[in-house]
């Protein structure tokens, strides 16, 4: 009789987790999908060079921008913990990549809160992804995982992002001054929606995984 191999997502719960709506589809990102990643993030995604991020991964050449993605999802799962995680989302429309939406949790179980964040390769942006796959976040962690606030940042200039929490109900948390990617000093404006303010309108949205992810995160109720 031969031996069974273990599932990846057996070992490691959260790659089970998989979000599907019409054509868009989100699953944790895999060894796979990194090379993938790495070459629709050429160049950079930071449309007319507006900081969008506290870490500068975009900047350098291409095999530098390859390698600190790489690194960064490497990394969150290195230092995955009940207590404090972050899932980084391969986004696909019709089997094509087009960025990453991330979630981070901090002592889930209690605080029932979860910030994000995301990306989109330059010819992807402006075509609404970016509202429909945190649309996605949203409605599966509220649905399926309790989540009881959303928080969200975007700094001063990066009027795409403000957009796309507007759109979903997010209000004006406040502000503070944090070091850009390039260096420079911005006011980064906080965004937070809560689970009862938000209208779902995502009836099409599947989720696979979700108990896996909830006994792994000890979510009881």
């Amino acid at each position: 009789m031969g031996t069974r191999h273990m599932d990846i997502s057996e070992i490691w719960p959260p790659f089970a987790l998989h979000l599907r709506s019409d054509d868009m589809e989100l699953s944790p990102v895999r060894e796979a999908d990194i090379p993938e990643l790495a070459q629709i993030a050429r160049g950079g995604v930071r449309r007319d060079g507006i900081e969008a991020f506290l870490v500068n991964w975009d900047s350098g050449t291409d095999e530098q921008v390859a390698r600190s993605l790489a690194q960064y999802h490497w990394s969150t799962r290195a230092n995955f913990t009940v207590d404090e995680w972050t899932i980084e989302f391969t986004v696909r429309v019709n089997g094509r990549a087009i960025g990453v939406q991330g979630v981070t949790g901090r002592r889930f179980p209690l605080t029932r809160t979860v910030s994000t964040g995301s990306w989109l390769a330059l010819p992807e942006q402006g075509c609404g992804y970016g509202t429909r796959m945190r649309r996605m976040i949203i409605e599966a962690f509220t649905r399926y995982f309790g989540a009881a606030r959303f928080d969200t940042a975007y700094f001063d200039g990066n009027d795409a992002s403000r957009r796309v929490s507007e759109k979903l109900g997010y209000s004006p948390n406040g502000d503070r001054s944090a070091a850009g990617q390039n260096g420079t000093v911005l006011t980064e404006h906080r965004m937070v929606l809560r689970a009862e303010d938000y209208v779902h309108t995502d009836s099409d949205l599947q989720v696979t995984g979700a108990e896996a992810f909830r006994t792994f995160l000890t979510i009881t109720t």
